[in-house]
């Protein structure tokens, strides 16, 4: 276990490493390029894609690829279309997870400030489906989502696919405009066990255009769920407006960025994988 941490403390660091190589500054740059062709080929539109690497303390690497197509486009508001689809792991056995989703954005009249809506619909390969429904609220300096998650059918009668609910509070880190501090509080209610409760806490960064990079501490109120430290990289395209690491400290930018009209087409944040409780079992799925 130790020699898999290693692997995956390299990993990142190699990667952070290019974000800053000027020479090799094109290598993520096609990864994400490749991925959006594809992708945009089968839905067209504006929009954006992102393809990410989970790196879990207990768990293999996670990775999944995320679109968002702009559908209509008025002056201030605008309908927009989310589409993911993504592995994970549960009692050792890998599965896929597909997610669908509508949502509504409106700009206020000075472009500071946006509010939305969304619905979603999520299916793994077992059979599991469940539905959800989300709201924010938010500015250049802090954001506000809230989603609400509903069971709509079980994949097996030894699999229970439980409801729930995440809220979570970002603001944007002072003098570093290209890195975000959030909270996540959720919730799941179990069906034959107690529920399971916890939040996390950490912070996202864009280091280049093209390249996020998240991390966190998921801290769980369960027995049987071990608390963990993740790590998720996101190569991004096209390329995102603003500051970014490169610019290092600043207390300017935050004068000049407040208008919030490209983040009409950023993606919902939500958790895209189904939590579920196994019927003969003393754990719970990972609540991620």
């Amino acid at each position: 276990m130790y020699l898999s941490y290693v692997k995956k403390i390299i990993l990142i660091t190699s990667i952070l490493l290019l974000a800053f190589n000027s020479q090799a500054e094109d290598i993520p740059n096609k990864i994400a390029n490749t991925a959006s062709d594809f992708i945009s080929n089968l839905i067209p539109g504006e929009g954006t894609t992102e393809v990410s690497i989970d790196l879990r303390e207990n768990y293999k690497p996670d990775f999944s690829i995320l679109g968002v197509r702009e559908i209509e486009k008025n002056s201030n508001n605008n309908t927009f279309m989310q589409f993911s689809l993504s592995n994970t792991e549960k009692l050792n056995k890998e599965r896929y997870v597909g997610n669908l989703g509508m949502g509504k954005r409106f700009l206020s009249d000075d472009s500071h400030a946006l509010t939305g809506l969304n619905i979603f619909l999520d299916y793994d390969h077992y059979g599991n489906t469940r539905g959800s429904i989300g709201g924010e609220i938010k500015n250049a300096v802090m954001g506000l989502t809230s989603n609400y998650y509903k069971k709509i059918d079980n994949g097996s009668v030894d699999e229970e696919v439980l409801d729930g609910y995440d809220i979570e509070l970002t603001s944007q880190i002072p003098y570093l405009h290209w890195a975000d501090i959030f909270y996540n509080n959720y919730k799941w209610n179990g069906a034959e066990r107690e529920d399971l409760e916890g939040s996390k806490i950490g912070t996202e960064m864009l280091l280049t255009p093209n390249l996020a990079f998240e991390a966190a501490y998921d801290d769980k109120d369960k027995k049987g769920l071990e608390d963990e430290y993740y790590a998720n990289i996101i190569f991004v395209h096209p390329p995102r407006e603003g500051a970014t690491a490169q610019d290092g400290v600043s207390n300017q930018i935050w004068k000049k960025e407040k208008d919030m009209s490209d983040e009409m087409i950023a993606k919902v944040k939500r958790n895209n994988k189904i939590m579920i409780e196994f019927s003969g079992s003393t754990v719970i799925s990972r609540a991620d």
